[in-house]
């Protein structure tokens, strides 16, 4: 079987819930989470077309942007219900927790998804779990850098999830080359 290379749209179509709610914080360099209702709710909502979007077109989705995307629903759903100790709590952890989203994401896909955390098409299946355990260690560590940075948005929320990204993509990567070998 060859390996499949998702295309760059499939990446970049999920990263436009998070990045709705995002923009205007790094626009500004503030971030006033406990007053982005309707940031959450729209970043929420248009998780649904980018999944729909990636998903029908057999594509891997990032299970990184999927902890995000379950980070913007517990807000849409925190802010509009309301429940003001969820709102009290993202407002507290910023991006830490879009971070902890992700971690519970990816805890799941290393343990159930034959793609693991890092989303690739890989028949090692130990390569897979490897690098997912690996990627879930940096996750944590980014988690623990977003807390300590929380009230910079830049270093503490736009920095780390570059990185993590960045590394997923890059392990994906390697993991195609190894299925070609």
């Amino acid at each position: 079987m060859t390996p499949t290379r998702d295309p760059i749209w499939a990446e970049l179509v999920q990263l436009i819930p998070v990045i709705s709610l995002a923009l205007p914080f790094i626009v500004e360099g503030n971030v006033d989470i406990g007053r982005a209702s309707w940031g959450f709710l729209l970043g929420a909502l248009l998780t649904i077309p980018a999944t729909v979007a990636v998903v029908a077109r057999r594509h891997l989705l990032n299970p990184i942007l999927l902890g995000a995307g379950l980070w913007l629903w517990l807000g849409a759903i925190a802010f509009q219900m309301p429940a003001p100790r969820v709102v009290a709590w993202l407002a507290e952890t910023q991006a830490a927790g879009l971070f902890l989203g992700a971690l519970a994401v990816g805890t799941v896909a290393t343990f159930l998804s034959p793609r693991g955390y890092i989303a690739c098409y890989c028949p090692d299946a130990r390569w897979i779990r490897r690098s997912s355990l690996l990627l879930l260690g940096l996750t944590l560590l980014v988690a623990a850098w977003a807390w300590i940075f929380r009230h910079d948005v830049r270093l503490g929320g736009g920095l780390p999830f570059i990185v993590l990204n960045v590394a997923r993509r890059a392990m994906a990567r390697m993991g195609r080359g190894r299925s070609q070998t």
